[in-house]
């Protein structure tokens, strides 16, 4: 029994207009809650800076997202650089990911030929409920909040596969050159966003034979590509044989990845979430993924070269397991896991719960339309309901709260001591009027300040705490009162040997606490 059947046309564009309504109202609600973080922060510091050095990010070592910041430069010309302009083009790009992953679902896995009538647009099950399930999940939900690149990345990750898959089962040079286009933008969007390239040479070996007939079309794609990655081959390499740790990451081990994602791509960012609670997600994804491929048709009636149901299955895992494999196998060398990296395999593991939910609905008999409903609706309802607590709840450090409190109560001539020292940007940011460049004249309102010590050079505390009294002696100088700004400060300083001078060499007049920060205000000893 199939859970969808095929549909008019008219009752399938008004499904599809409500599950984009829907995407859209659940992606710019409460759009502009969360305070901007210091990366999103930064994301507005490389667009409007001078436009010579951001341009220079093409060909400088280890510059990530070059040509997203590139276009955000116009956007922020005209809507400005408010938290909501930040962040609406990646609620765009969420949005414009739904319909995409609905093309995808229904030509990656088609239905069963009994599934659909012929000559009559068909609504996959399979497509459908992950499109529904694409707006809802909290993971995607959060990052099409974000003000950062990677809802774009997933957009261009499922284009990309759109128009691969169209080019081995249709052909045609204008997909090809479209492929080529696509893969192009999402190297200088994200850098790993060069594991499209294995991946789809792993796709062309599972393709076979049907691939076979495109290999022309693929093969002068794939020649093309080699141009825009040449300025990336000389530090890629560089990293990839240096003896020492170049990426700023730590070593993260296979088990402790797989469990990070299997996690995060299920309930967000509400951690406290029993697991117990996402039993029923990983029970559908399970089903999917090994017995997707009875639900899933071996041809479309518009496409001339099929491709057997379990080598579309075995595309649709390629896709979700590889590029976590790539990454791992890149850490050995230069560990850069981190999850958002990938967040474009989240649409994979979207289409293969849906699949599981094609596969109950196939194999339940007379019980297939309530315990499919039920599982649904809980589904749905779960994750909408983590949707909003990430909607609701102060998850980011609030830098906004924090620097406009101090902003209003300090004099510009009072010492401000912040550390981590790169919250400058956050703080000449939240003390503007978002205009197109929020940081002209930002020194004025900036006032008297200092980065706080770094001790995080492995010294032993004999050597670092004479430099901390050094330093902080040198930047207090001729100050009787401080104001000091911690976030993230165990970075910069993690034995605490700035607070430990400044309790040694004054006293707290003033203490309050924001999430994730603290405004601390001294009065230095005479």
């Amino acid at each position: 029994m199939a859970l969808f059947v095929a549909m008019k046309r008219g009752h399938l564009r008004f499904l599809l207009l409500a599950v984009v309504l829907l995407a859209f109202f659940w992606r710019t609600a409460r759009l502009d809650f969360q305070s901007l973080w210091r990366d999103e922060v930064d994301a507005i510091y490389f667009a409007v800076r001078p436009l010579a050095e951001t341009l220079a990010m093409f060909v400088q070592a280890a510059q990530n997202g070059p040509l997203y910041f590139l276009g955000l430069r116009p956007w922020f010309a005209v809507a400005g650089t408010s938290e909501f302009a930040l962040r609406l083009p990646s609620a765009g790009a969420g949005l414009l990911s739904v319909l995409l992953l609905w093309q995808l679902g229904r030509q990656l896995l088609p239905p069963v030929s009994s599934t659909a009538q012929q000559g009559s647009p068909a609504w996959s099950g399979v497509a459908g409920v992950a499109a529904l399930l694409f707006v809802l999940n909290p993971y995607q939900l959060w990052y099409a909040q974000e003000g950062k690149m990677y809802a774009t990345v997933t957009l261009l990750a499922l284009g990309a596969h759109w128009l691969w898959l169209r080019g081995i089962q249709q052909g045609g040079w204008r997909t090809w050159l479209g492929y080529w286009a696509v893969v192009s933008l999402a190297l200088y969007v994200h850098l790993l966003m060069v594991l499209l390239i294995p991946l789809h040479l792993v796709w062309f070996v599972i393709a076979w034979p049907t691939a076979r007939l495109r290999w022309r079309g693929y093969g002068l794609a794939l020649a093309g590509l080699t141009l825009p990655y040449v300025p990336m081959v000389w530090w890629h390499w560089v990293m990839l044989t240096s003896p020492d740790k170049l990426s700023g990451f730590n070593f993260t081990p296979l088990a402790t990845i797989l469990r990070a994602l299997a996690l995060s791509h299920v309930r967000g960012f509400i951690t406290a979430t029993p697991l117990l609670w996402l039993a029923p997600i990983y029970f559908l994804l399970g089903a999917g993924m090994l017995f997707g491929s009875t639900v899933v048709g071996d041809r479309r009636s518009e496409f001339t070269a099929p491709i057997s149901p379990r080598r579309r299955m075995a595309l649709l895992l390629t896709w979700l397991l590889l590029p976590v494999a790539l990454i791992y196998l890149i850490s050995l060398r230069q560990p850069v896991f981190t999850e958002r990296y990938i967040l474009w395999i989240g649409p994979a593991m979207l289409l293969c719960i849906a699949a599981g939910v094609q596969v109950l609905a196939a194999h339940s008999g007379r019980l297939a339309l309530p315990v499919v409903a039920a599982l649904l609706i809980y589904v749905v309802g779960l994750w909408g309901w983590l949707g909003w607590q990430q909607k609701t709840q102060v998850i980011k450090y609030d830098l906004r709260g924090a620097m406009q409190a101090v902003y209003q109560q300090r004099a510009l001539d009072e010492l401000l001591i912040l550390q981590i020292p790169h919250q400058e940007w956050a703080y000449r940011y939240y003390t503007s009027q978002f205009e197109p460049d929020p940081f002209a004249g930002s020194d004025l309102r900036l006032g008297r300040w200092g980065g706080g010590p770094y001790t995080n050079w492995g010294h032993a505390e004999e050597v670092a705490w004479p430099e901390v009294q050094q330093y902080m002696g040198s930047l207090t100088a001729g100050t009787d009162e401080i104001w000091v700004l911690l976030s993230e400060a165990p970075m910069w300083d993690s034995r605490q040997l700035m607070q430990r001078w400044l309790q040694e060499s004054g006293v707290l007049i003033e203490q309050q606490s924001f999430a994730g920060v603290s405004v601390l205000r001294y009065r230095l000893n005479p």
